[in-house]
């Protein structure tokens, strides 16, 4: 193969297809293609040919290497004639549809057949990729749905999530992605590189396929590399590259399942916990999934908090010196801390007034200033600085808040042990009282046995157990 071939993908749209007519016209002329379709609608049919120097990929038969053949138009041409269709091959077409006539009507339904359909069902997706752990608190903020997280080798991360119907895409991680993705019992798989959707590599296990191996009978009679110019298997090997740990073999011999077995075998090959596959089939809740870690969506200032916790517990965080630094300061010399801060809040509020009347009497100067830094105006850069401030306050009020929970907590464990007794200094009565160190206290305790209620008509805190003991206690000359 001397040439560099390109696939390219196309579709039929035409009145009760049938694959094997459509592989049968291909192979008479020799070309190599892959048909893909759903069961459920034989109106469409999707095609996948090789192409270079504006000529489709022909294997004639008795041959095992690839020669020029037709160009894409001529081909898209001599089947939209032969199957009454429209035939799109990449930027060609041909379309001999009889004039009004829209195959695609059964296919998708109309405007009052979409009313009175049923409520559609949520999506569960697994996106695996490099998001750092202190970003996903924020992403289930700002997206709005609680997001389940999975560590993984390699720095990477499984993000676990259900869309609500509503909600046509996401926007969790930093590219690169693989996604998978269980939609109404159909289940996909997405690699996305970059921000271009022609770049975007997907394999759907809801659809069949056949490789049309030119003039071959099998495509088995043909090498490996040649399939490859039409098939799915290196889509696939390349989403197995992107996962650390992935069988790639176990990955492509996935493509002989359907239904719940796929989800199977692509979380098995992907090298997933099994329960991820219950979160995707909808029998295993987002908090069930082995070694996930739960991220509510809850409001931005929680969020942040959240994040700025994680960061701060990674050992090979950058900012962890700096707040080591902090807080043997805050510790050893809080008065230090206590005169920053004071100082800063005068700073602060000052040069924000000052900034504030400089911009309202000489626009000019801070149309200056931002530009000097990069900014188009001066109230660009204000407002820049107005949300780095209420960040930080946003931040510095979780963190407080945090702190103030901690030492309540130890407060209360404090008093709650200081009000222990030990078993020689229990008095016997409830008004006795106890010396300790000559000072003479008063305290409360738990009754003892003597003292214990009875389980009467008109009291039923006492167990039935603790009622036959007292009827059989000498001492309460029962």
């Amino acid at each position: 193969m001397a040439q560099d071939w390109t696939r390219i993908e196309g579709m039929i749209i035409g009145h009760e297809l049938d694959p094997s007519a459509v592989a049968g016209e291909l192979k008479k002329r020799a070309i190599l293609a892959q048909i893909e379709w759903f069961p459920s609608s034989p109106q469409l049919l999707g095609l996948n040919v090789a192409v270079a120097d504006e000529r489709v990929a022909t294997v004639p038969a008795g041959a095992t290497t690839v020669v020029p053949g037709p160009t894409p138009a001529e081909l898209a041409d001599e089947l939209a004639i032969l199957f009454k269709a429209e035939v799109r091959i990449g930027n060609a077409s041909a379309d001999h549809l009889p004039e009004g006539d829209s195959p695609l009507g059964k296919v998708w339904p109309s405007e009052e057949e979409t009313t009175e359909a049923t409520e559609a069902k949520p999506t569960r997706i697994v996106e695996i990729g490099r998001t750092p752990a202190s970003s996903v608190p924020l992403l289930a903020a700002l997206e709005g749905v609680d997001l389940g997280d999975l560590e993984l080798a390699d720095d990477h991360r499984a993000l676990l999530a259900e869309l609500p119907a509503e909600k046509e895409g996401w926007n969790f991680g930093d590219l690169p992605l693989v996604t998978l993705s269980v939609t109404d019992g159909e289940f996909q798989v997405f690699l996305v590189t970059d921000d271009h959707l022609e770049h975007i590599v997907s394999h759907n296990w809801g659809m069949d396929a056949a490789i049309v191996p030119g003039g071959h009978n099998k495509a088995q009679d043909l090498p490996g590399e040649i399939i490859d110019l039409v098939g799915d298997r290196l889509d696939l090997l390349a989403i197995a590259r992107a996962v650390p740990g992935a069988d790639a073999d176990a990955l492509w011999a996935s493509v002989a399942t359907t239904g719940e077995e796929s989800v199977w075998k692509v979380v098995r090959a992907l090298g997933l916990p099994g329960s991820v596959a219950g979160f995707l089939l909808g029998t295993t809740d987002l908090e069930d999934v082995e070694g996930v870690t739960v991220h509510l969506a809850r409001g931005i200032s929680n969020a942040i908090g959240r994040s700025v916790d994680i960061m701060m517990g990674q050992p090979q965080s950058m900012v962890k010196p700096l707040w080591n630094s902090y807080e043997s300061v805050a510790v050893e010399r809080p008065w230090i801390i206590h005169a920053a801060v004071a100082a800063e809040a005068i700073v602060g509020v000052g040069m924000l007034v000052a900034a504030a009347f400089v911009a309202i009497l000489v626009p000019s100067l801070a149309n200056r200033a931002a530009h000097a830094i990069g900014v188009d105006r001066g109230v660009n850069l204000i407002v820049y600085g107005l949300v780095v401030a209420l960040i930080a306050q946003m931040v510095t009020s979780y963190r407080r808040e945090a702190r103030m929970e901690a030492r309540m907590a130890l407060l209360a464990r404090t008093i709650a042990l200081s009000r222990v007794l030990s078993p020689e200094n229990v008095p016997d009565s409830p008004g006795d009282s106890v010396r300790d160190g000559g000072a003479q206290l008063e305290v409360e305790h738990a009754a003892s046995r003597r003292h214990s209620p009875t389980n009467t008509s008109d009291n039923d805190m006492v167990t039935s157990d603790e009622l036959r003991e007292s009827a059989t206690d000498p001492a309460l000359g029962c």
